[in-house]
């Protein structure tokens, strides 16, 4: 497999006594004590495990491992009644849009310009996308604007000439009959570019930074991250309050349906093959 990285979410556990030693020198190891208990606060650990494997993958050659119990591990400490490592994708369906727009409204997160809501993709607003200080405290490389256009944020490429900022502009409306999807591809692809650049790190905007460009931002870690739209929600909306119109979250709901019977063909290939 070629395993590079390991990442033990069972790490010091009684099924689970893996670690630095256990792995040596070729391996890069993190391990995060967690229990699998409703009651038990995970999210904790979502940014720093994020970071991990986030470095897993941009080093040469990295693949990651991502498991409750590592293979190696698993291997010499079977979990009782021979559970395998859970497939969270098997039997997910896209709820109906009333439940995602439920979901919406259960916010947790801040109201600031500009928000950090997924490692080195920053959410904001148009006073944070005019403050090039605020830009350049942020380190930001790239800018994917999201109501670019005359009658809106004005700003442009060249707005940018001075701090070397990488530029995408989108001129959308905030309105439900707006068909934003069809820039959703383009707008995931060009936030995965910036972060796999060295050092990237992506400013998405619109006016207020809760529609338009939060509904970008959820494209892209469906399309890249592999994430449903509700873990896509929960991400965001932890470190952000935002609320796409309901045309928009209908789109992600499509979106969402399409990847997820993408996901299930290949397993429902390997188990008619099996």
């Amino acid at each position: 497999m070629g395993v590079t990285h390991v990442l033990n979410a069972a790490h010091g556990t009684a099924y689970s006594q893996g670690g630095h030693d256990f792995y040596g020198a070729t391996i890069d190891y993190y391990g995060v004590r967690a229990y699998d208990r409703p009651d038990f606060d995970i999210s904790q650990f979502f940014f720093s495990a994020s970071e991990f494997i986030h470095k897993a993958l941009n080093t040469p050659g990295g693949m990651k491992f991502v498991c409750a119990v590592s293979e190696r591990v698993w291997e010499r400490n079977r979990m009782p009644h021979g559970r395998a490592c859970p497939e969270p994708r098997g039997a997910y369906e896209t709820p109906a849009l009333a439940d995602l727009q439920r979901l919406v409204w259960f916010r947790g997160g801040s109201e600031n310009h500009v928000d950090q809501v997924w490692p080195n993709v920053y959410l904001g607003d148009a006073w944070a996308a005019r403050n090039k200080t605020a830009l350049q405290s942020l380190n930001i490389t790239h800018i994917l604007n999201a109501a670019d256009g005359p009658y809106s944020i004005n700003t442009g490429a060249k707005y940018y000439n001075d701090l070397q900022i990488e530029y995408y502009g989108i001129e959308a409306f905030d309105d439900p009959s707006f068909d934003l999807s069809i820039f959703f591809y383009d707008a995931a692809n060009f936030i995965g570019k910036a972060l796999n650049t060295s050092r990237g790190k992506v400013f998405v905007h619109c006016a207020m930074g809760v529609s338009r460009s939060a509904s970008l931002v959820l494209a892209f870690l469906m399309i890249h991250e592999n994430m449903t739209l509700v873990d896509a929600l929960k991400t965001v909306g932890s470190h952000r309050d935002i609320c796409p119109n309901s045309g928009f979250l209908s789109q992600l709901r499509d979106l969402d349906i399409k990847l997820n019977e993408e996901r299930k063909g290949p397993q429902e290939s390997v188990s008619r093959a099996s």
